[in-house]
């Protein structure tokens, strides 16, 4: 007897030097009668870091906003112990930092502080920002006052984080750079149980902020 395969692409999965990239296959039988097998279930599906309107292009500064896109609605206590599922929004302020790099070490780009909500810290991973030129010292920049808003969809999860209260550090501005890498927390999981495993998602922009 014959069989009969038929593969859906819905997004190229890729493997580049041992790293998986953000992606869905979709592989059914016709012998199987139509079985499907989607993998992987939860990724990070996007990084992008935008300047604030007004603000120096390539320069980290107060106002510039990152976004992050999760692949699946997540359980909100795996991202900030504080949070329930009760809620499809939520909103919390604490610090992130830029770690300086020395190149050939890109900066990097992380939560750093905790608030009484999320005692356990903020697990979102860290995004590897492509350049060592955004901090120009040897002292990391911290954005204290940085504004974490989550919000939960049917099919996606965003993240809109609003970086203030800079100190510390010396920002510098990067002409040209490389794309914006963003390794998740193995810590975070979505409803069922699922991490974002080895995935991790690329930015279109090479110079951020």
């Amino acid at each position: 007897m014959k069989t009969v395969l038929v593969v859906a692409v819905t997004a190229l999965v890729a493997a580049v030097g041992g790293v998986a990239w953000a992606a869905t296959l979709t592989l059914s039988s016709k012998h199987l009668g139509g079985a499907a097998v989607t993998s992987p279930v939860m990724y990070p599906d996007s990084v992008t870091i935008a300047n604030k309107s007004g603000g120096t292009a390539g320069k980290p500064e107060n106002g510039d906003i990152v976004t992050l896109v999760w692949s699946q609605p997540i359980d909100e206590t795996t991202l900030c112990s504080g949070w329930s599922n009760s809620s499809s929004t939520q909103s919390v302020s604490l610090q992130w930092s830029i770690i300086a790099g020395t190149s050939p070490t890109d900066d990097k780009l992380q939560p750093t502080g905790t608030s009484p909500t999320c005692s356990g810290g903020f697990n979102v991973g860290s995004i590897d920002l492509g350049s060592a030129g955004y901090d120009t010292s040897a002292t990391n920049i911290d954005f204290q006052t940085t504004t974490n808003a989550l919000t939960v969809g049917a099919t996606t999860t965003t993240l809109k984080v609003t970086l203030g209260g800079i100190k510390n550090g010396t920002a510098g501005t990067v002409p040209s750079g490389n794309a914006a890498v963003w390794t998740p927390s193995a810590i975070l999981k979505d409803r069922s149980g699922n991490t974002c495993g080895s995935n991790l998602a690329k930015s279109s922009a090479t110079k951020q902020f």
